[in-house]
């Protein structure tokens, strides 16, 4: 009985976790409950990076009532000091007698360090209740922290039979689809594309203000993404968009790189989801390269025989293993967004 109250519990705080979207970049999605007599008097979640962390936000709205409670979190309770103090100080200051928490950290900072400390002032710990929807909750934080590589997010816009060019069209897809990409690129750092597209199509590669500035979107700050071009040649048209609007510093160029090393330099400016967006030879080589951790593409009711222009043909594509598949409707077109098990 008692385990099925403790899931009960967590389930709360995974649901209150998930209202913060992407905002918390680079920190985890976490939510957090305070309960007392079966009842809950304080609940939270981590808005964004910098705010309050969900345990603070839980036993600040519970107040006295904490003292004496049980607190349920998502994810071990942080211990040492970042952007804020130690999560453990609070918990202990409150009164709570019991923590329960999904998944560990898996910041080397805090890893079991909540459970030291919080033993050492007679607060029992129990971990790993839900620790596999906790542990979903942070997929791109944990690859973020332990790969040292951002989270990488592939959006297609093909044809039905495949194709990702239209011969005289613009776009594939239609405005309602389009909309919700610029949604994609205010809940990522960086947008990445190959050299061929800057020299085609001249895109800004920018979020719109509705979107980056939304509380479930935006960046700290509300910057745009950096916009990123990947090259083999160096040869960038010098009057594109890219490098010459007010933007211009958020744009960066790497030529003839490792998939690897612009990876790790982006991770290293902080970049902690990056959406790529253009074209076929990038999105193979990432491919190839097992870098893709999750896929969105959208598919327009069109079909356009062999005068189109697809994805190359890629080794192993075929036994990834696509896996959490949604679907949805953008206006006239279906949108399938996944996660890819070959990423390494």
């Amino acid at each position: 009985m008692r385990i099925r109250l403790d899931e009960k519990w967590m389930g709360m705080a995974v649901e209150l976790a998930k209202r913060a979207g992407n905002s918390t970049r680079p920190n985890p999605r976490v939510g957090a409950i305070v309960v007392k007599g079966g009842r809950i008097v304080g609940a939270g979640y981590h808005r964004r990076a910098g705010l309050p962390h969900a345990e603070i936000e839980a036993i600040q709205q519970a107040g006295v009532k904490a003292k004496g409670a049980k607190l349920f979190v998502t994810l071990e309770p942080c211990s040492t000091h970042g952007r804020t103090p130690p999560c453990t100080d609070r918990i202990v200051a409150s009164g709570i007698r019991e923590v329960i928490y999904g998944a560990g950290d898996v910041d080397r900072r805090n890893v079991g360090g909540a459970g030291r400390v919080l033993s050492r002032k007679k607060i029992r710990v129990v971990e790993g209740i839900l620790r596999e929807e906790c542990e979903k909750l942070n997929e791109d934080y944990q690859h973020w922290t332990t790969r040292k590589e951002p989270w990488v997010i592939l959006k297609l816009a093909m044809t039905l039979d495949g194709y990702l060019v239209v011969p005289g069209r613009r776009w594939v897809t239609g405005e309602p689809a389009r909309a919700e990409v610029q949604k994609l690129r205010s809940e990522c750092d960086a947008i990445l594309v190959g050299a061929e597209t800057v020299r085609k199509d001249n895109p800004q590669l920018t979020a719109r203000e509705v979107f980056r500035h939304s509380a479930e979107c935006r960046n700290v700050g509300g910057e745009q993404p950096w916009r990123v071009v990947v090259t083999r040649s160096g040869k960038l048209p010098k009057g594109a968009h890219l490098f010459r609007d007010r933007y211009k510093d958020r744009t960066l160029v790497y030529r003839k790189k490792k998939w690897s090393d612009v990876l790790k330099d982006l991770h290293r400016r902080g970049v902690s989801r990056l959406l790529v967006e253009g074209g076929a030879e990038v999105a193979g080589g990432l491919i190839k390269a097992g870098k893709v951790n999750e896929v969105v593409i959208y598919l327009a009711p069109i079909l356009v025989g062999e005068r189109g222009k697809g994805l190359p043909k890629i080794d192993g594509w075929a036994d990834w293993g696509w896996c959490e598949v949604v679907s949805s409707c953008a206006g006239e077109d279906l949108c399938l967004r996944g996660k890819l098990g070959g990423a390494k």
